[in-house]
């Protein structure tokens, strides 16, 4: 399959996705289906995030549109429609069942991560993000089959066992994918942020500590939250920076959005965490849900997957239509100082001036 053909199944598909969700939203809303706010967020990120961030994954990936990207672009529709009638089923085996396919896709796109980080003879720090995003699928897609069968691991009750699944979506899959398409985009457009690379070390990890704070330590579970709640916001800021870069404005624009959003919704996020563990949480979980889960997910993880994608897939069409690329016009055509230019390999240089 051409890369312009997997591109416009992508975008065709998290646009049915939204579609379909703006139904299932408006019949929420009328009460004519069961989902709250913690049900709708999961649904929007298994409907239209996941889709964007398959599609970027592959943008990432180079050479990524192998036998596991073909199968995880048809299986995601499917898998995604199955999610959505297995929520009008109570908690229970055929619940389960219905969730099982969004299981095996999140399985999948963790080993075909994996297995392209470990194929490469370099690794980059863009390379591993990619993979661990691939594993927080699996991770959410599993928690999210233990919640549509009713289970209670080492006893924990919904909502818990449902938002570990929507945090694992969002915080964990999304998030890594737009650390790893900052840091392409810094070194394409070579924008001096050398305080990305922790930032972003992080992000990759702190989902997980939280998780293992609900488990093992209210004191983790505190400060790993803590710990998230000025990570995102310090890489929405990294974003916010690279973004006068970007060279599409749309793409610019839905940046800045969300490194807005993430600011706030993370703002919210640390103050909670801190009046939880006080025994004095300021807002209910559902509270959280409506107004740092929206931000978080609608806001930040929304704007920024579709900036990155606009701006990667414009990259790419120049590059089939044999333009110069991304890391070479911005030196030339910004004139960036002397420093800068120096620093590009000579042969580069050659390769384009002397056609």
């Amino acid at each position: 399959m051409r890369s312009r053909d997997v591109e416009l199944q992508a975008a065709m598909t998290s646009l049915l996705g939204a579609g379909l969700w703006a139904g299932v939203a408006v019949l929420a809303g009328l009460r004519r289906a069961p989902f709250g706010v913690i049900e709708l967020l999961l649904l929007f990120a298994v409907l239209v995030v996941v889709p964007l961030g398959l599609n970027l994954a592959r943008l990432l990936s180079f050479g990524g549109e192998g036998v596991g990207a073909r199968f995880s672009s048809i299986l995601q529709p499917v898998a995604a429609i199955a999610v959505v009638v297995s929520f009008w089923h109570r908690p229970g085996l055929v619940a389960a069942v219905l969730s099982a396919p969004w299981f095996v896709l999140g399985v999948a796109v963790a080993v075909a991560g994996v297995w392209n980080l470990y194929r490469k003879e370099t690794r980059s720090l863009v390379d591993l993000a990619v993979a661990v995003a691939g594993v927080d699928l699996a991770f959410a897609s599993g928690w999210l089959a233990v919640s549509r069968a009713g289970l209670h691991p080492m006893g924990f009750q919904e909502p818990i066992v449902l938002l570990t699944a929507v945090h694992f979506h969002y915080s964990g899959f999304a998030v890594a994918l737009i650390a790893a398409a900052a840091l392409r985009m810094r070194d394409r457009r070579a924008v001096r942020i050398p305080i990305l690379t922790p930032i972003v070390w992080l992000v990759l990890f702190l989902p997980a500590a939280l998780a293992a704070g609900f488990v093992f330590s209210p004191v983790l579970r505190m400060l790993a939250a803590v710990g998230l709640a000025v990570s995102v916001p310090a890489l929405a800021v990294c974003l916010f920076w690279i973004a006068r870069d970007l060279r599409d404005r749309v793409a610019r624009v839905y940046v800045r959005l969300g490194a807005v959003a993430a600011w706030v919704a993370m703002a919210l996020a640390g103050v909670y965490a801190v009046s939880d563990y006080a025994g004095r949480a300021f807002m209910t979980m559902p509270g959280m849900a409506s107004t740092h889960g929206v931000l978080n997910g609608i806001g930040f993880v929304l704007c920024s997957l579709l900036a990155f994608s606009i701006e990667m897939e414009a990259a790419e069409e120049r590059l089939e239509n044999g333009d110069v690329p991304d890391a070479v016009i911005p030196v030339v055509a910004r004139k960036r100082p002397a420093a800068a230019v120096r620093s590009l390999p000579e042969f580069v240089a050659r390769e384009f001036y002397d056609r």
